[in-house]
């Protein structure tokens, strides 16, 4: 007991009951440190965060501990390791603050939706501004807080940290304003959310958005299955197409480009007439058997209610170019980019395999041969030598049979 005595601060009960209820809330917030977090971010990874959380608790209580027996054996000691813990508590309790009204907030004013089955809450322009009013206000309670813990009271002056901070923030708006007014502009537009499979103007893969934050978006790449990080003033200057936002009720049109050799016409002119018509009527069974064979499969992710179309679109020097436009489903809600991936890219395929199908039964070939043109010229004849037969070929380019 003497030597507690002589470690032990000499402090009245009221300070002993300050101090027993930093104790105690450092304790209660290490064993809550899970479900507290699993609340304010739900559906979420939290265990990093979880093992920061308590590891802050575990420093702060040894820092409690060190400055009550520095307290209690040196008269000069100012109390710096526990306004340290104080400190680094109150900062930490401004981020998770931050974290739970942002949350709160998403819940009021964002928008309820579906995505992988699961309801969640994607930003809208309301929560965006709410956030901003919080952040503002939480960066400034916690400046406060911390000039109080310390005893800077001269900080607070005009020219003190307010000061400085807000001169920091007017010389760098250029760096950060564009990318938070950028990101106002996609909620305010309400045409682009978490879950839209997009295509950026200058990027050739499509991409599901993930996320998107204050300052950047975060999108996956259904191809390639990378991660990308986009800013968001670099996001909004590209044309953005969204997928999952159609004009019709149709779906997405898609179009498939196949080239033909042209067709040998002989006889008269009602004879080629007939030979035309047979062969039109072929190119119609050729992609009317790919239809029927792509409604019988059920991977294969087109609107059934909207038929395919086809068109001559092309007479080029070598081969007739047919467009075929299909429709496929609505895109389904989901950032699973394996899903994605087997409906955008496995559909596109599969139609491509069943008019090739199709082709073999319709006797429609789809590759188009080289082709040479012999021009011969006949030299009159001359005295001298026997005249000779001069031959020239020329090549000609090869198209590719589907594109």
């Amino acid at each position: 007991m003497d030597i507690l005595q002589n470690i032990l601060p000499d402090l009245t009960q009221t300070q002993w009951l300050g101090h027993g209820f930093i104790f105690f809330l450092n304790i209660t917030l290490f064993l809550l440190a899970r479900p507290l977090l699993n609340l304010i971010a739900p559906d979420q990874n939290n265990e990093s965060k979880i093992k920061i959380f308590r590891a802050l608790n575990i420093f702060v209580l040894l820092l409690h501990i060190l400055d009550l027996v520095l307290s209690g054996t040196s008269s000069n000691y100012r109390h710096y390791f526990i306004n340290l813990g104080y400190s680094l508590m109150v900062i930490y309790a401004g981020m998770i603050a931050f974290s739970f009204l942002g949350t709160l907030s998403k819940k009021r004013f964002g928008r309820e939706r579906m995505v992988d089955q699961k309801k969640i809450y994607s930003e809208t322009y309301s929560t965006r501004l709410v956030n901003l009013i919080l952040l503002v206000i939480i960066v400034v309670t916690t400046i406060y807080a911390l000039i109080m813990i310390w005893g800077a009271n001269s900080l607070l002056e005009t020219t003190g940290i307010f000061g400085l901070l807000m001169a920091f923030l007017a010389f760098t708006s250029s760096v950060w304003a564009p990318d938070i007014i950028s990101g106002l502009i996609i909620l305010n537009s309400e045409s682009i959310e978490d879950g839209d499979v997009v295509v950026i103007d200058g990027h050739a893969n499509e991409y599901v958005i993930s996320r998107v934050t204050l300052i950047y978006v975060i999108l996956y790449d259904i191809r390639n299955n990378h991660r990308t990080l986009m800013r968001n003033s670099l996001f909004t200057s590209h044309r953005v197409d969204n997928l999952s936002r159609v004009a019709s009720t149709k779906g997405v049109r898609q179009a498939l480009t196949y080239k033909i050799g042209y067709p040998k016409f002989t006889g008269s002119k009602d004879d080629r007439a007939s030979q035309l018509a047979e062969f039109k009527e072929t190119i119609d069974k050729l992609f009317l058997g790919a239809e029927e064979s792509c409604k019988e499969n059920d991977n294969v992710k087109i609107n059934e209610n909207a038929p395919f179309e086809w068109a001559l679109t092309n007479a080029g020097d070598y081969a007739l170019e047919y467009t075929l436009w299909i429709y496929l489903e609505r895109i389904p809600s989901t950032k699973i980019t394996t899903t994605l991936r087997k409906h955008l890219m496995g559909t596109i395929n599969k139609v491509n395999e069943a008019v090739y199908t199709s082709s073999i039964l319709e006797n429609v070939d789809l590759s188009t041969p080289d082709v040479l043109q012999a021009n011969i010229e006949m030299h009159q004849p001359q005295p001298g030598p026997k005249p000779s037969k001069r031959t020239t070929l020329k090549p000609s380019h090869e198209t590719a049979s589907i594109s």
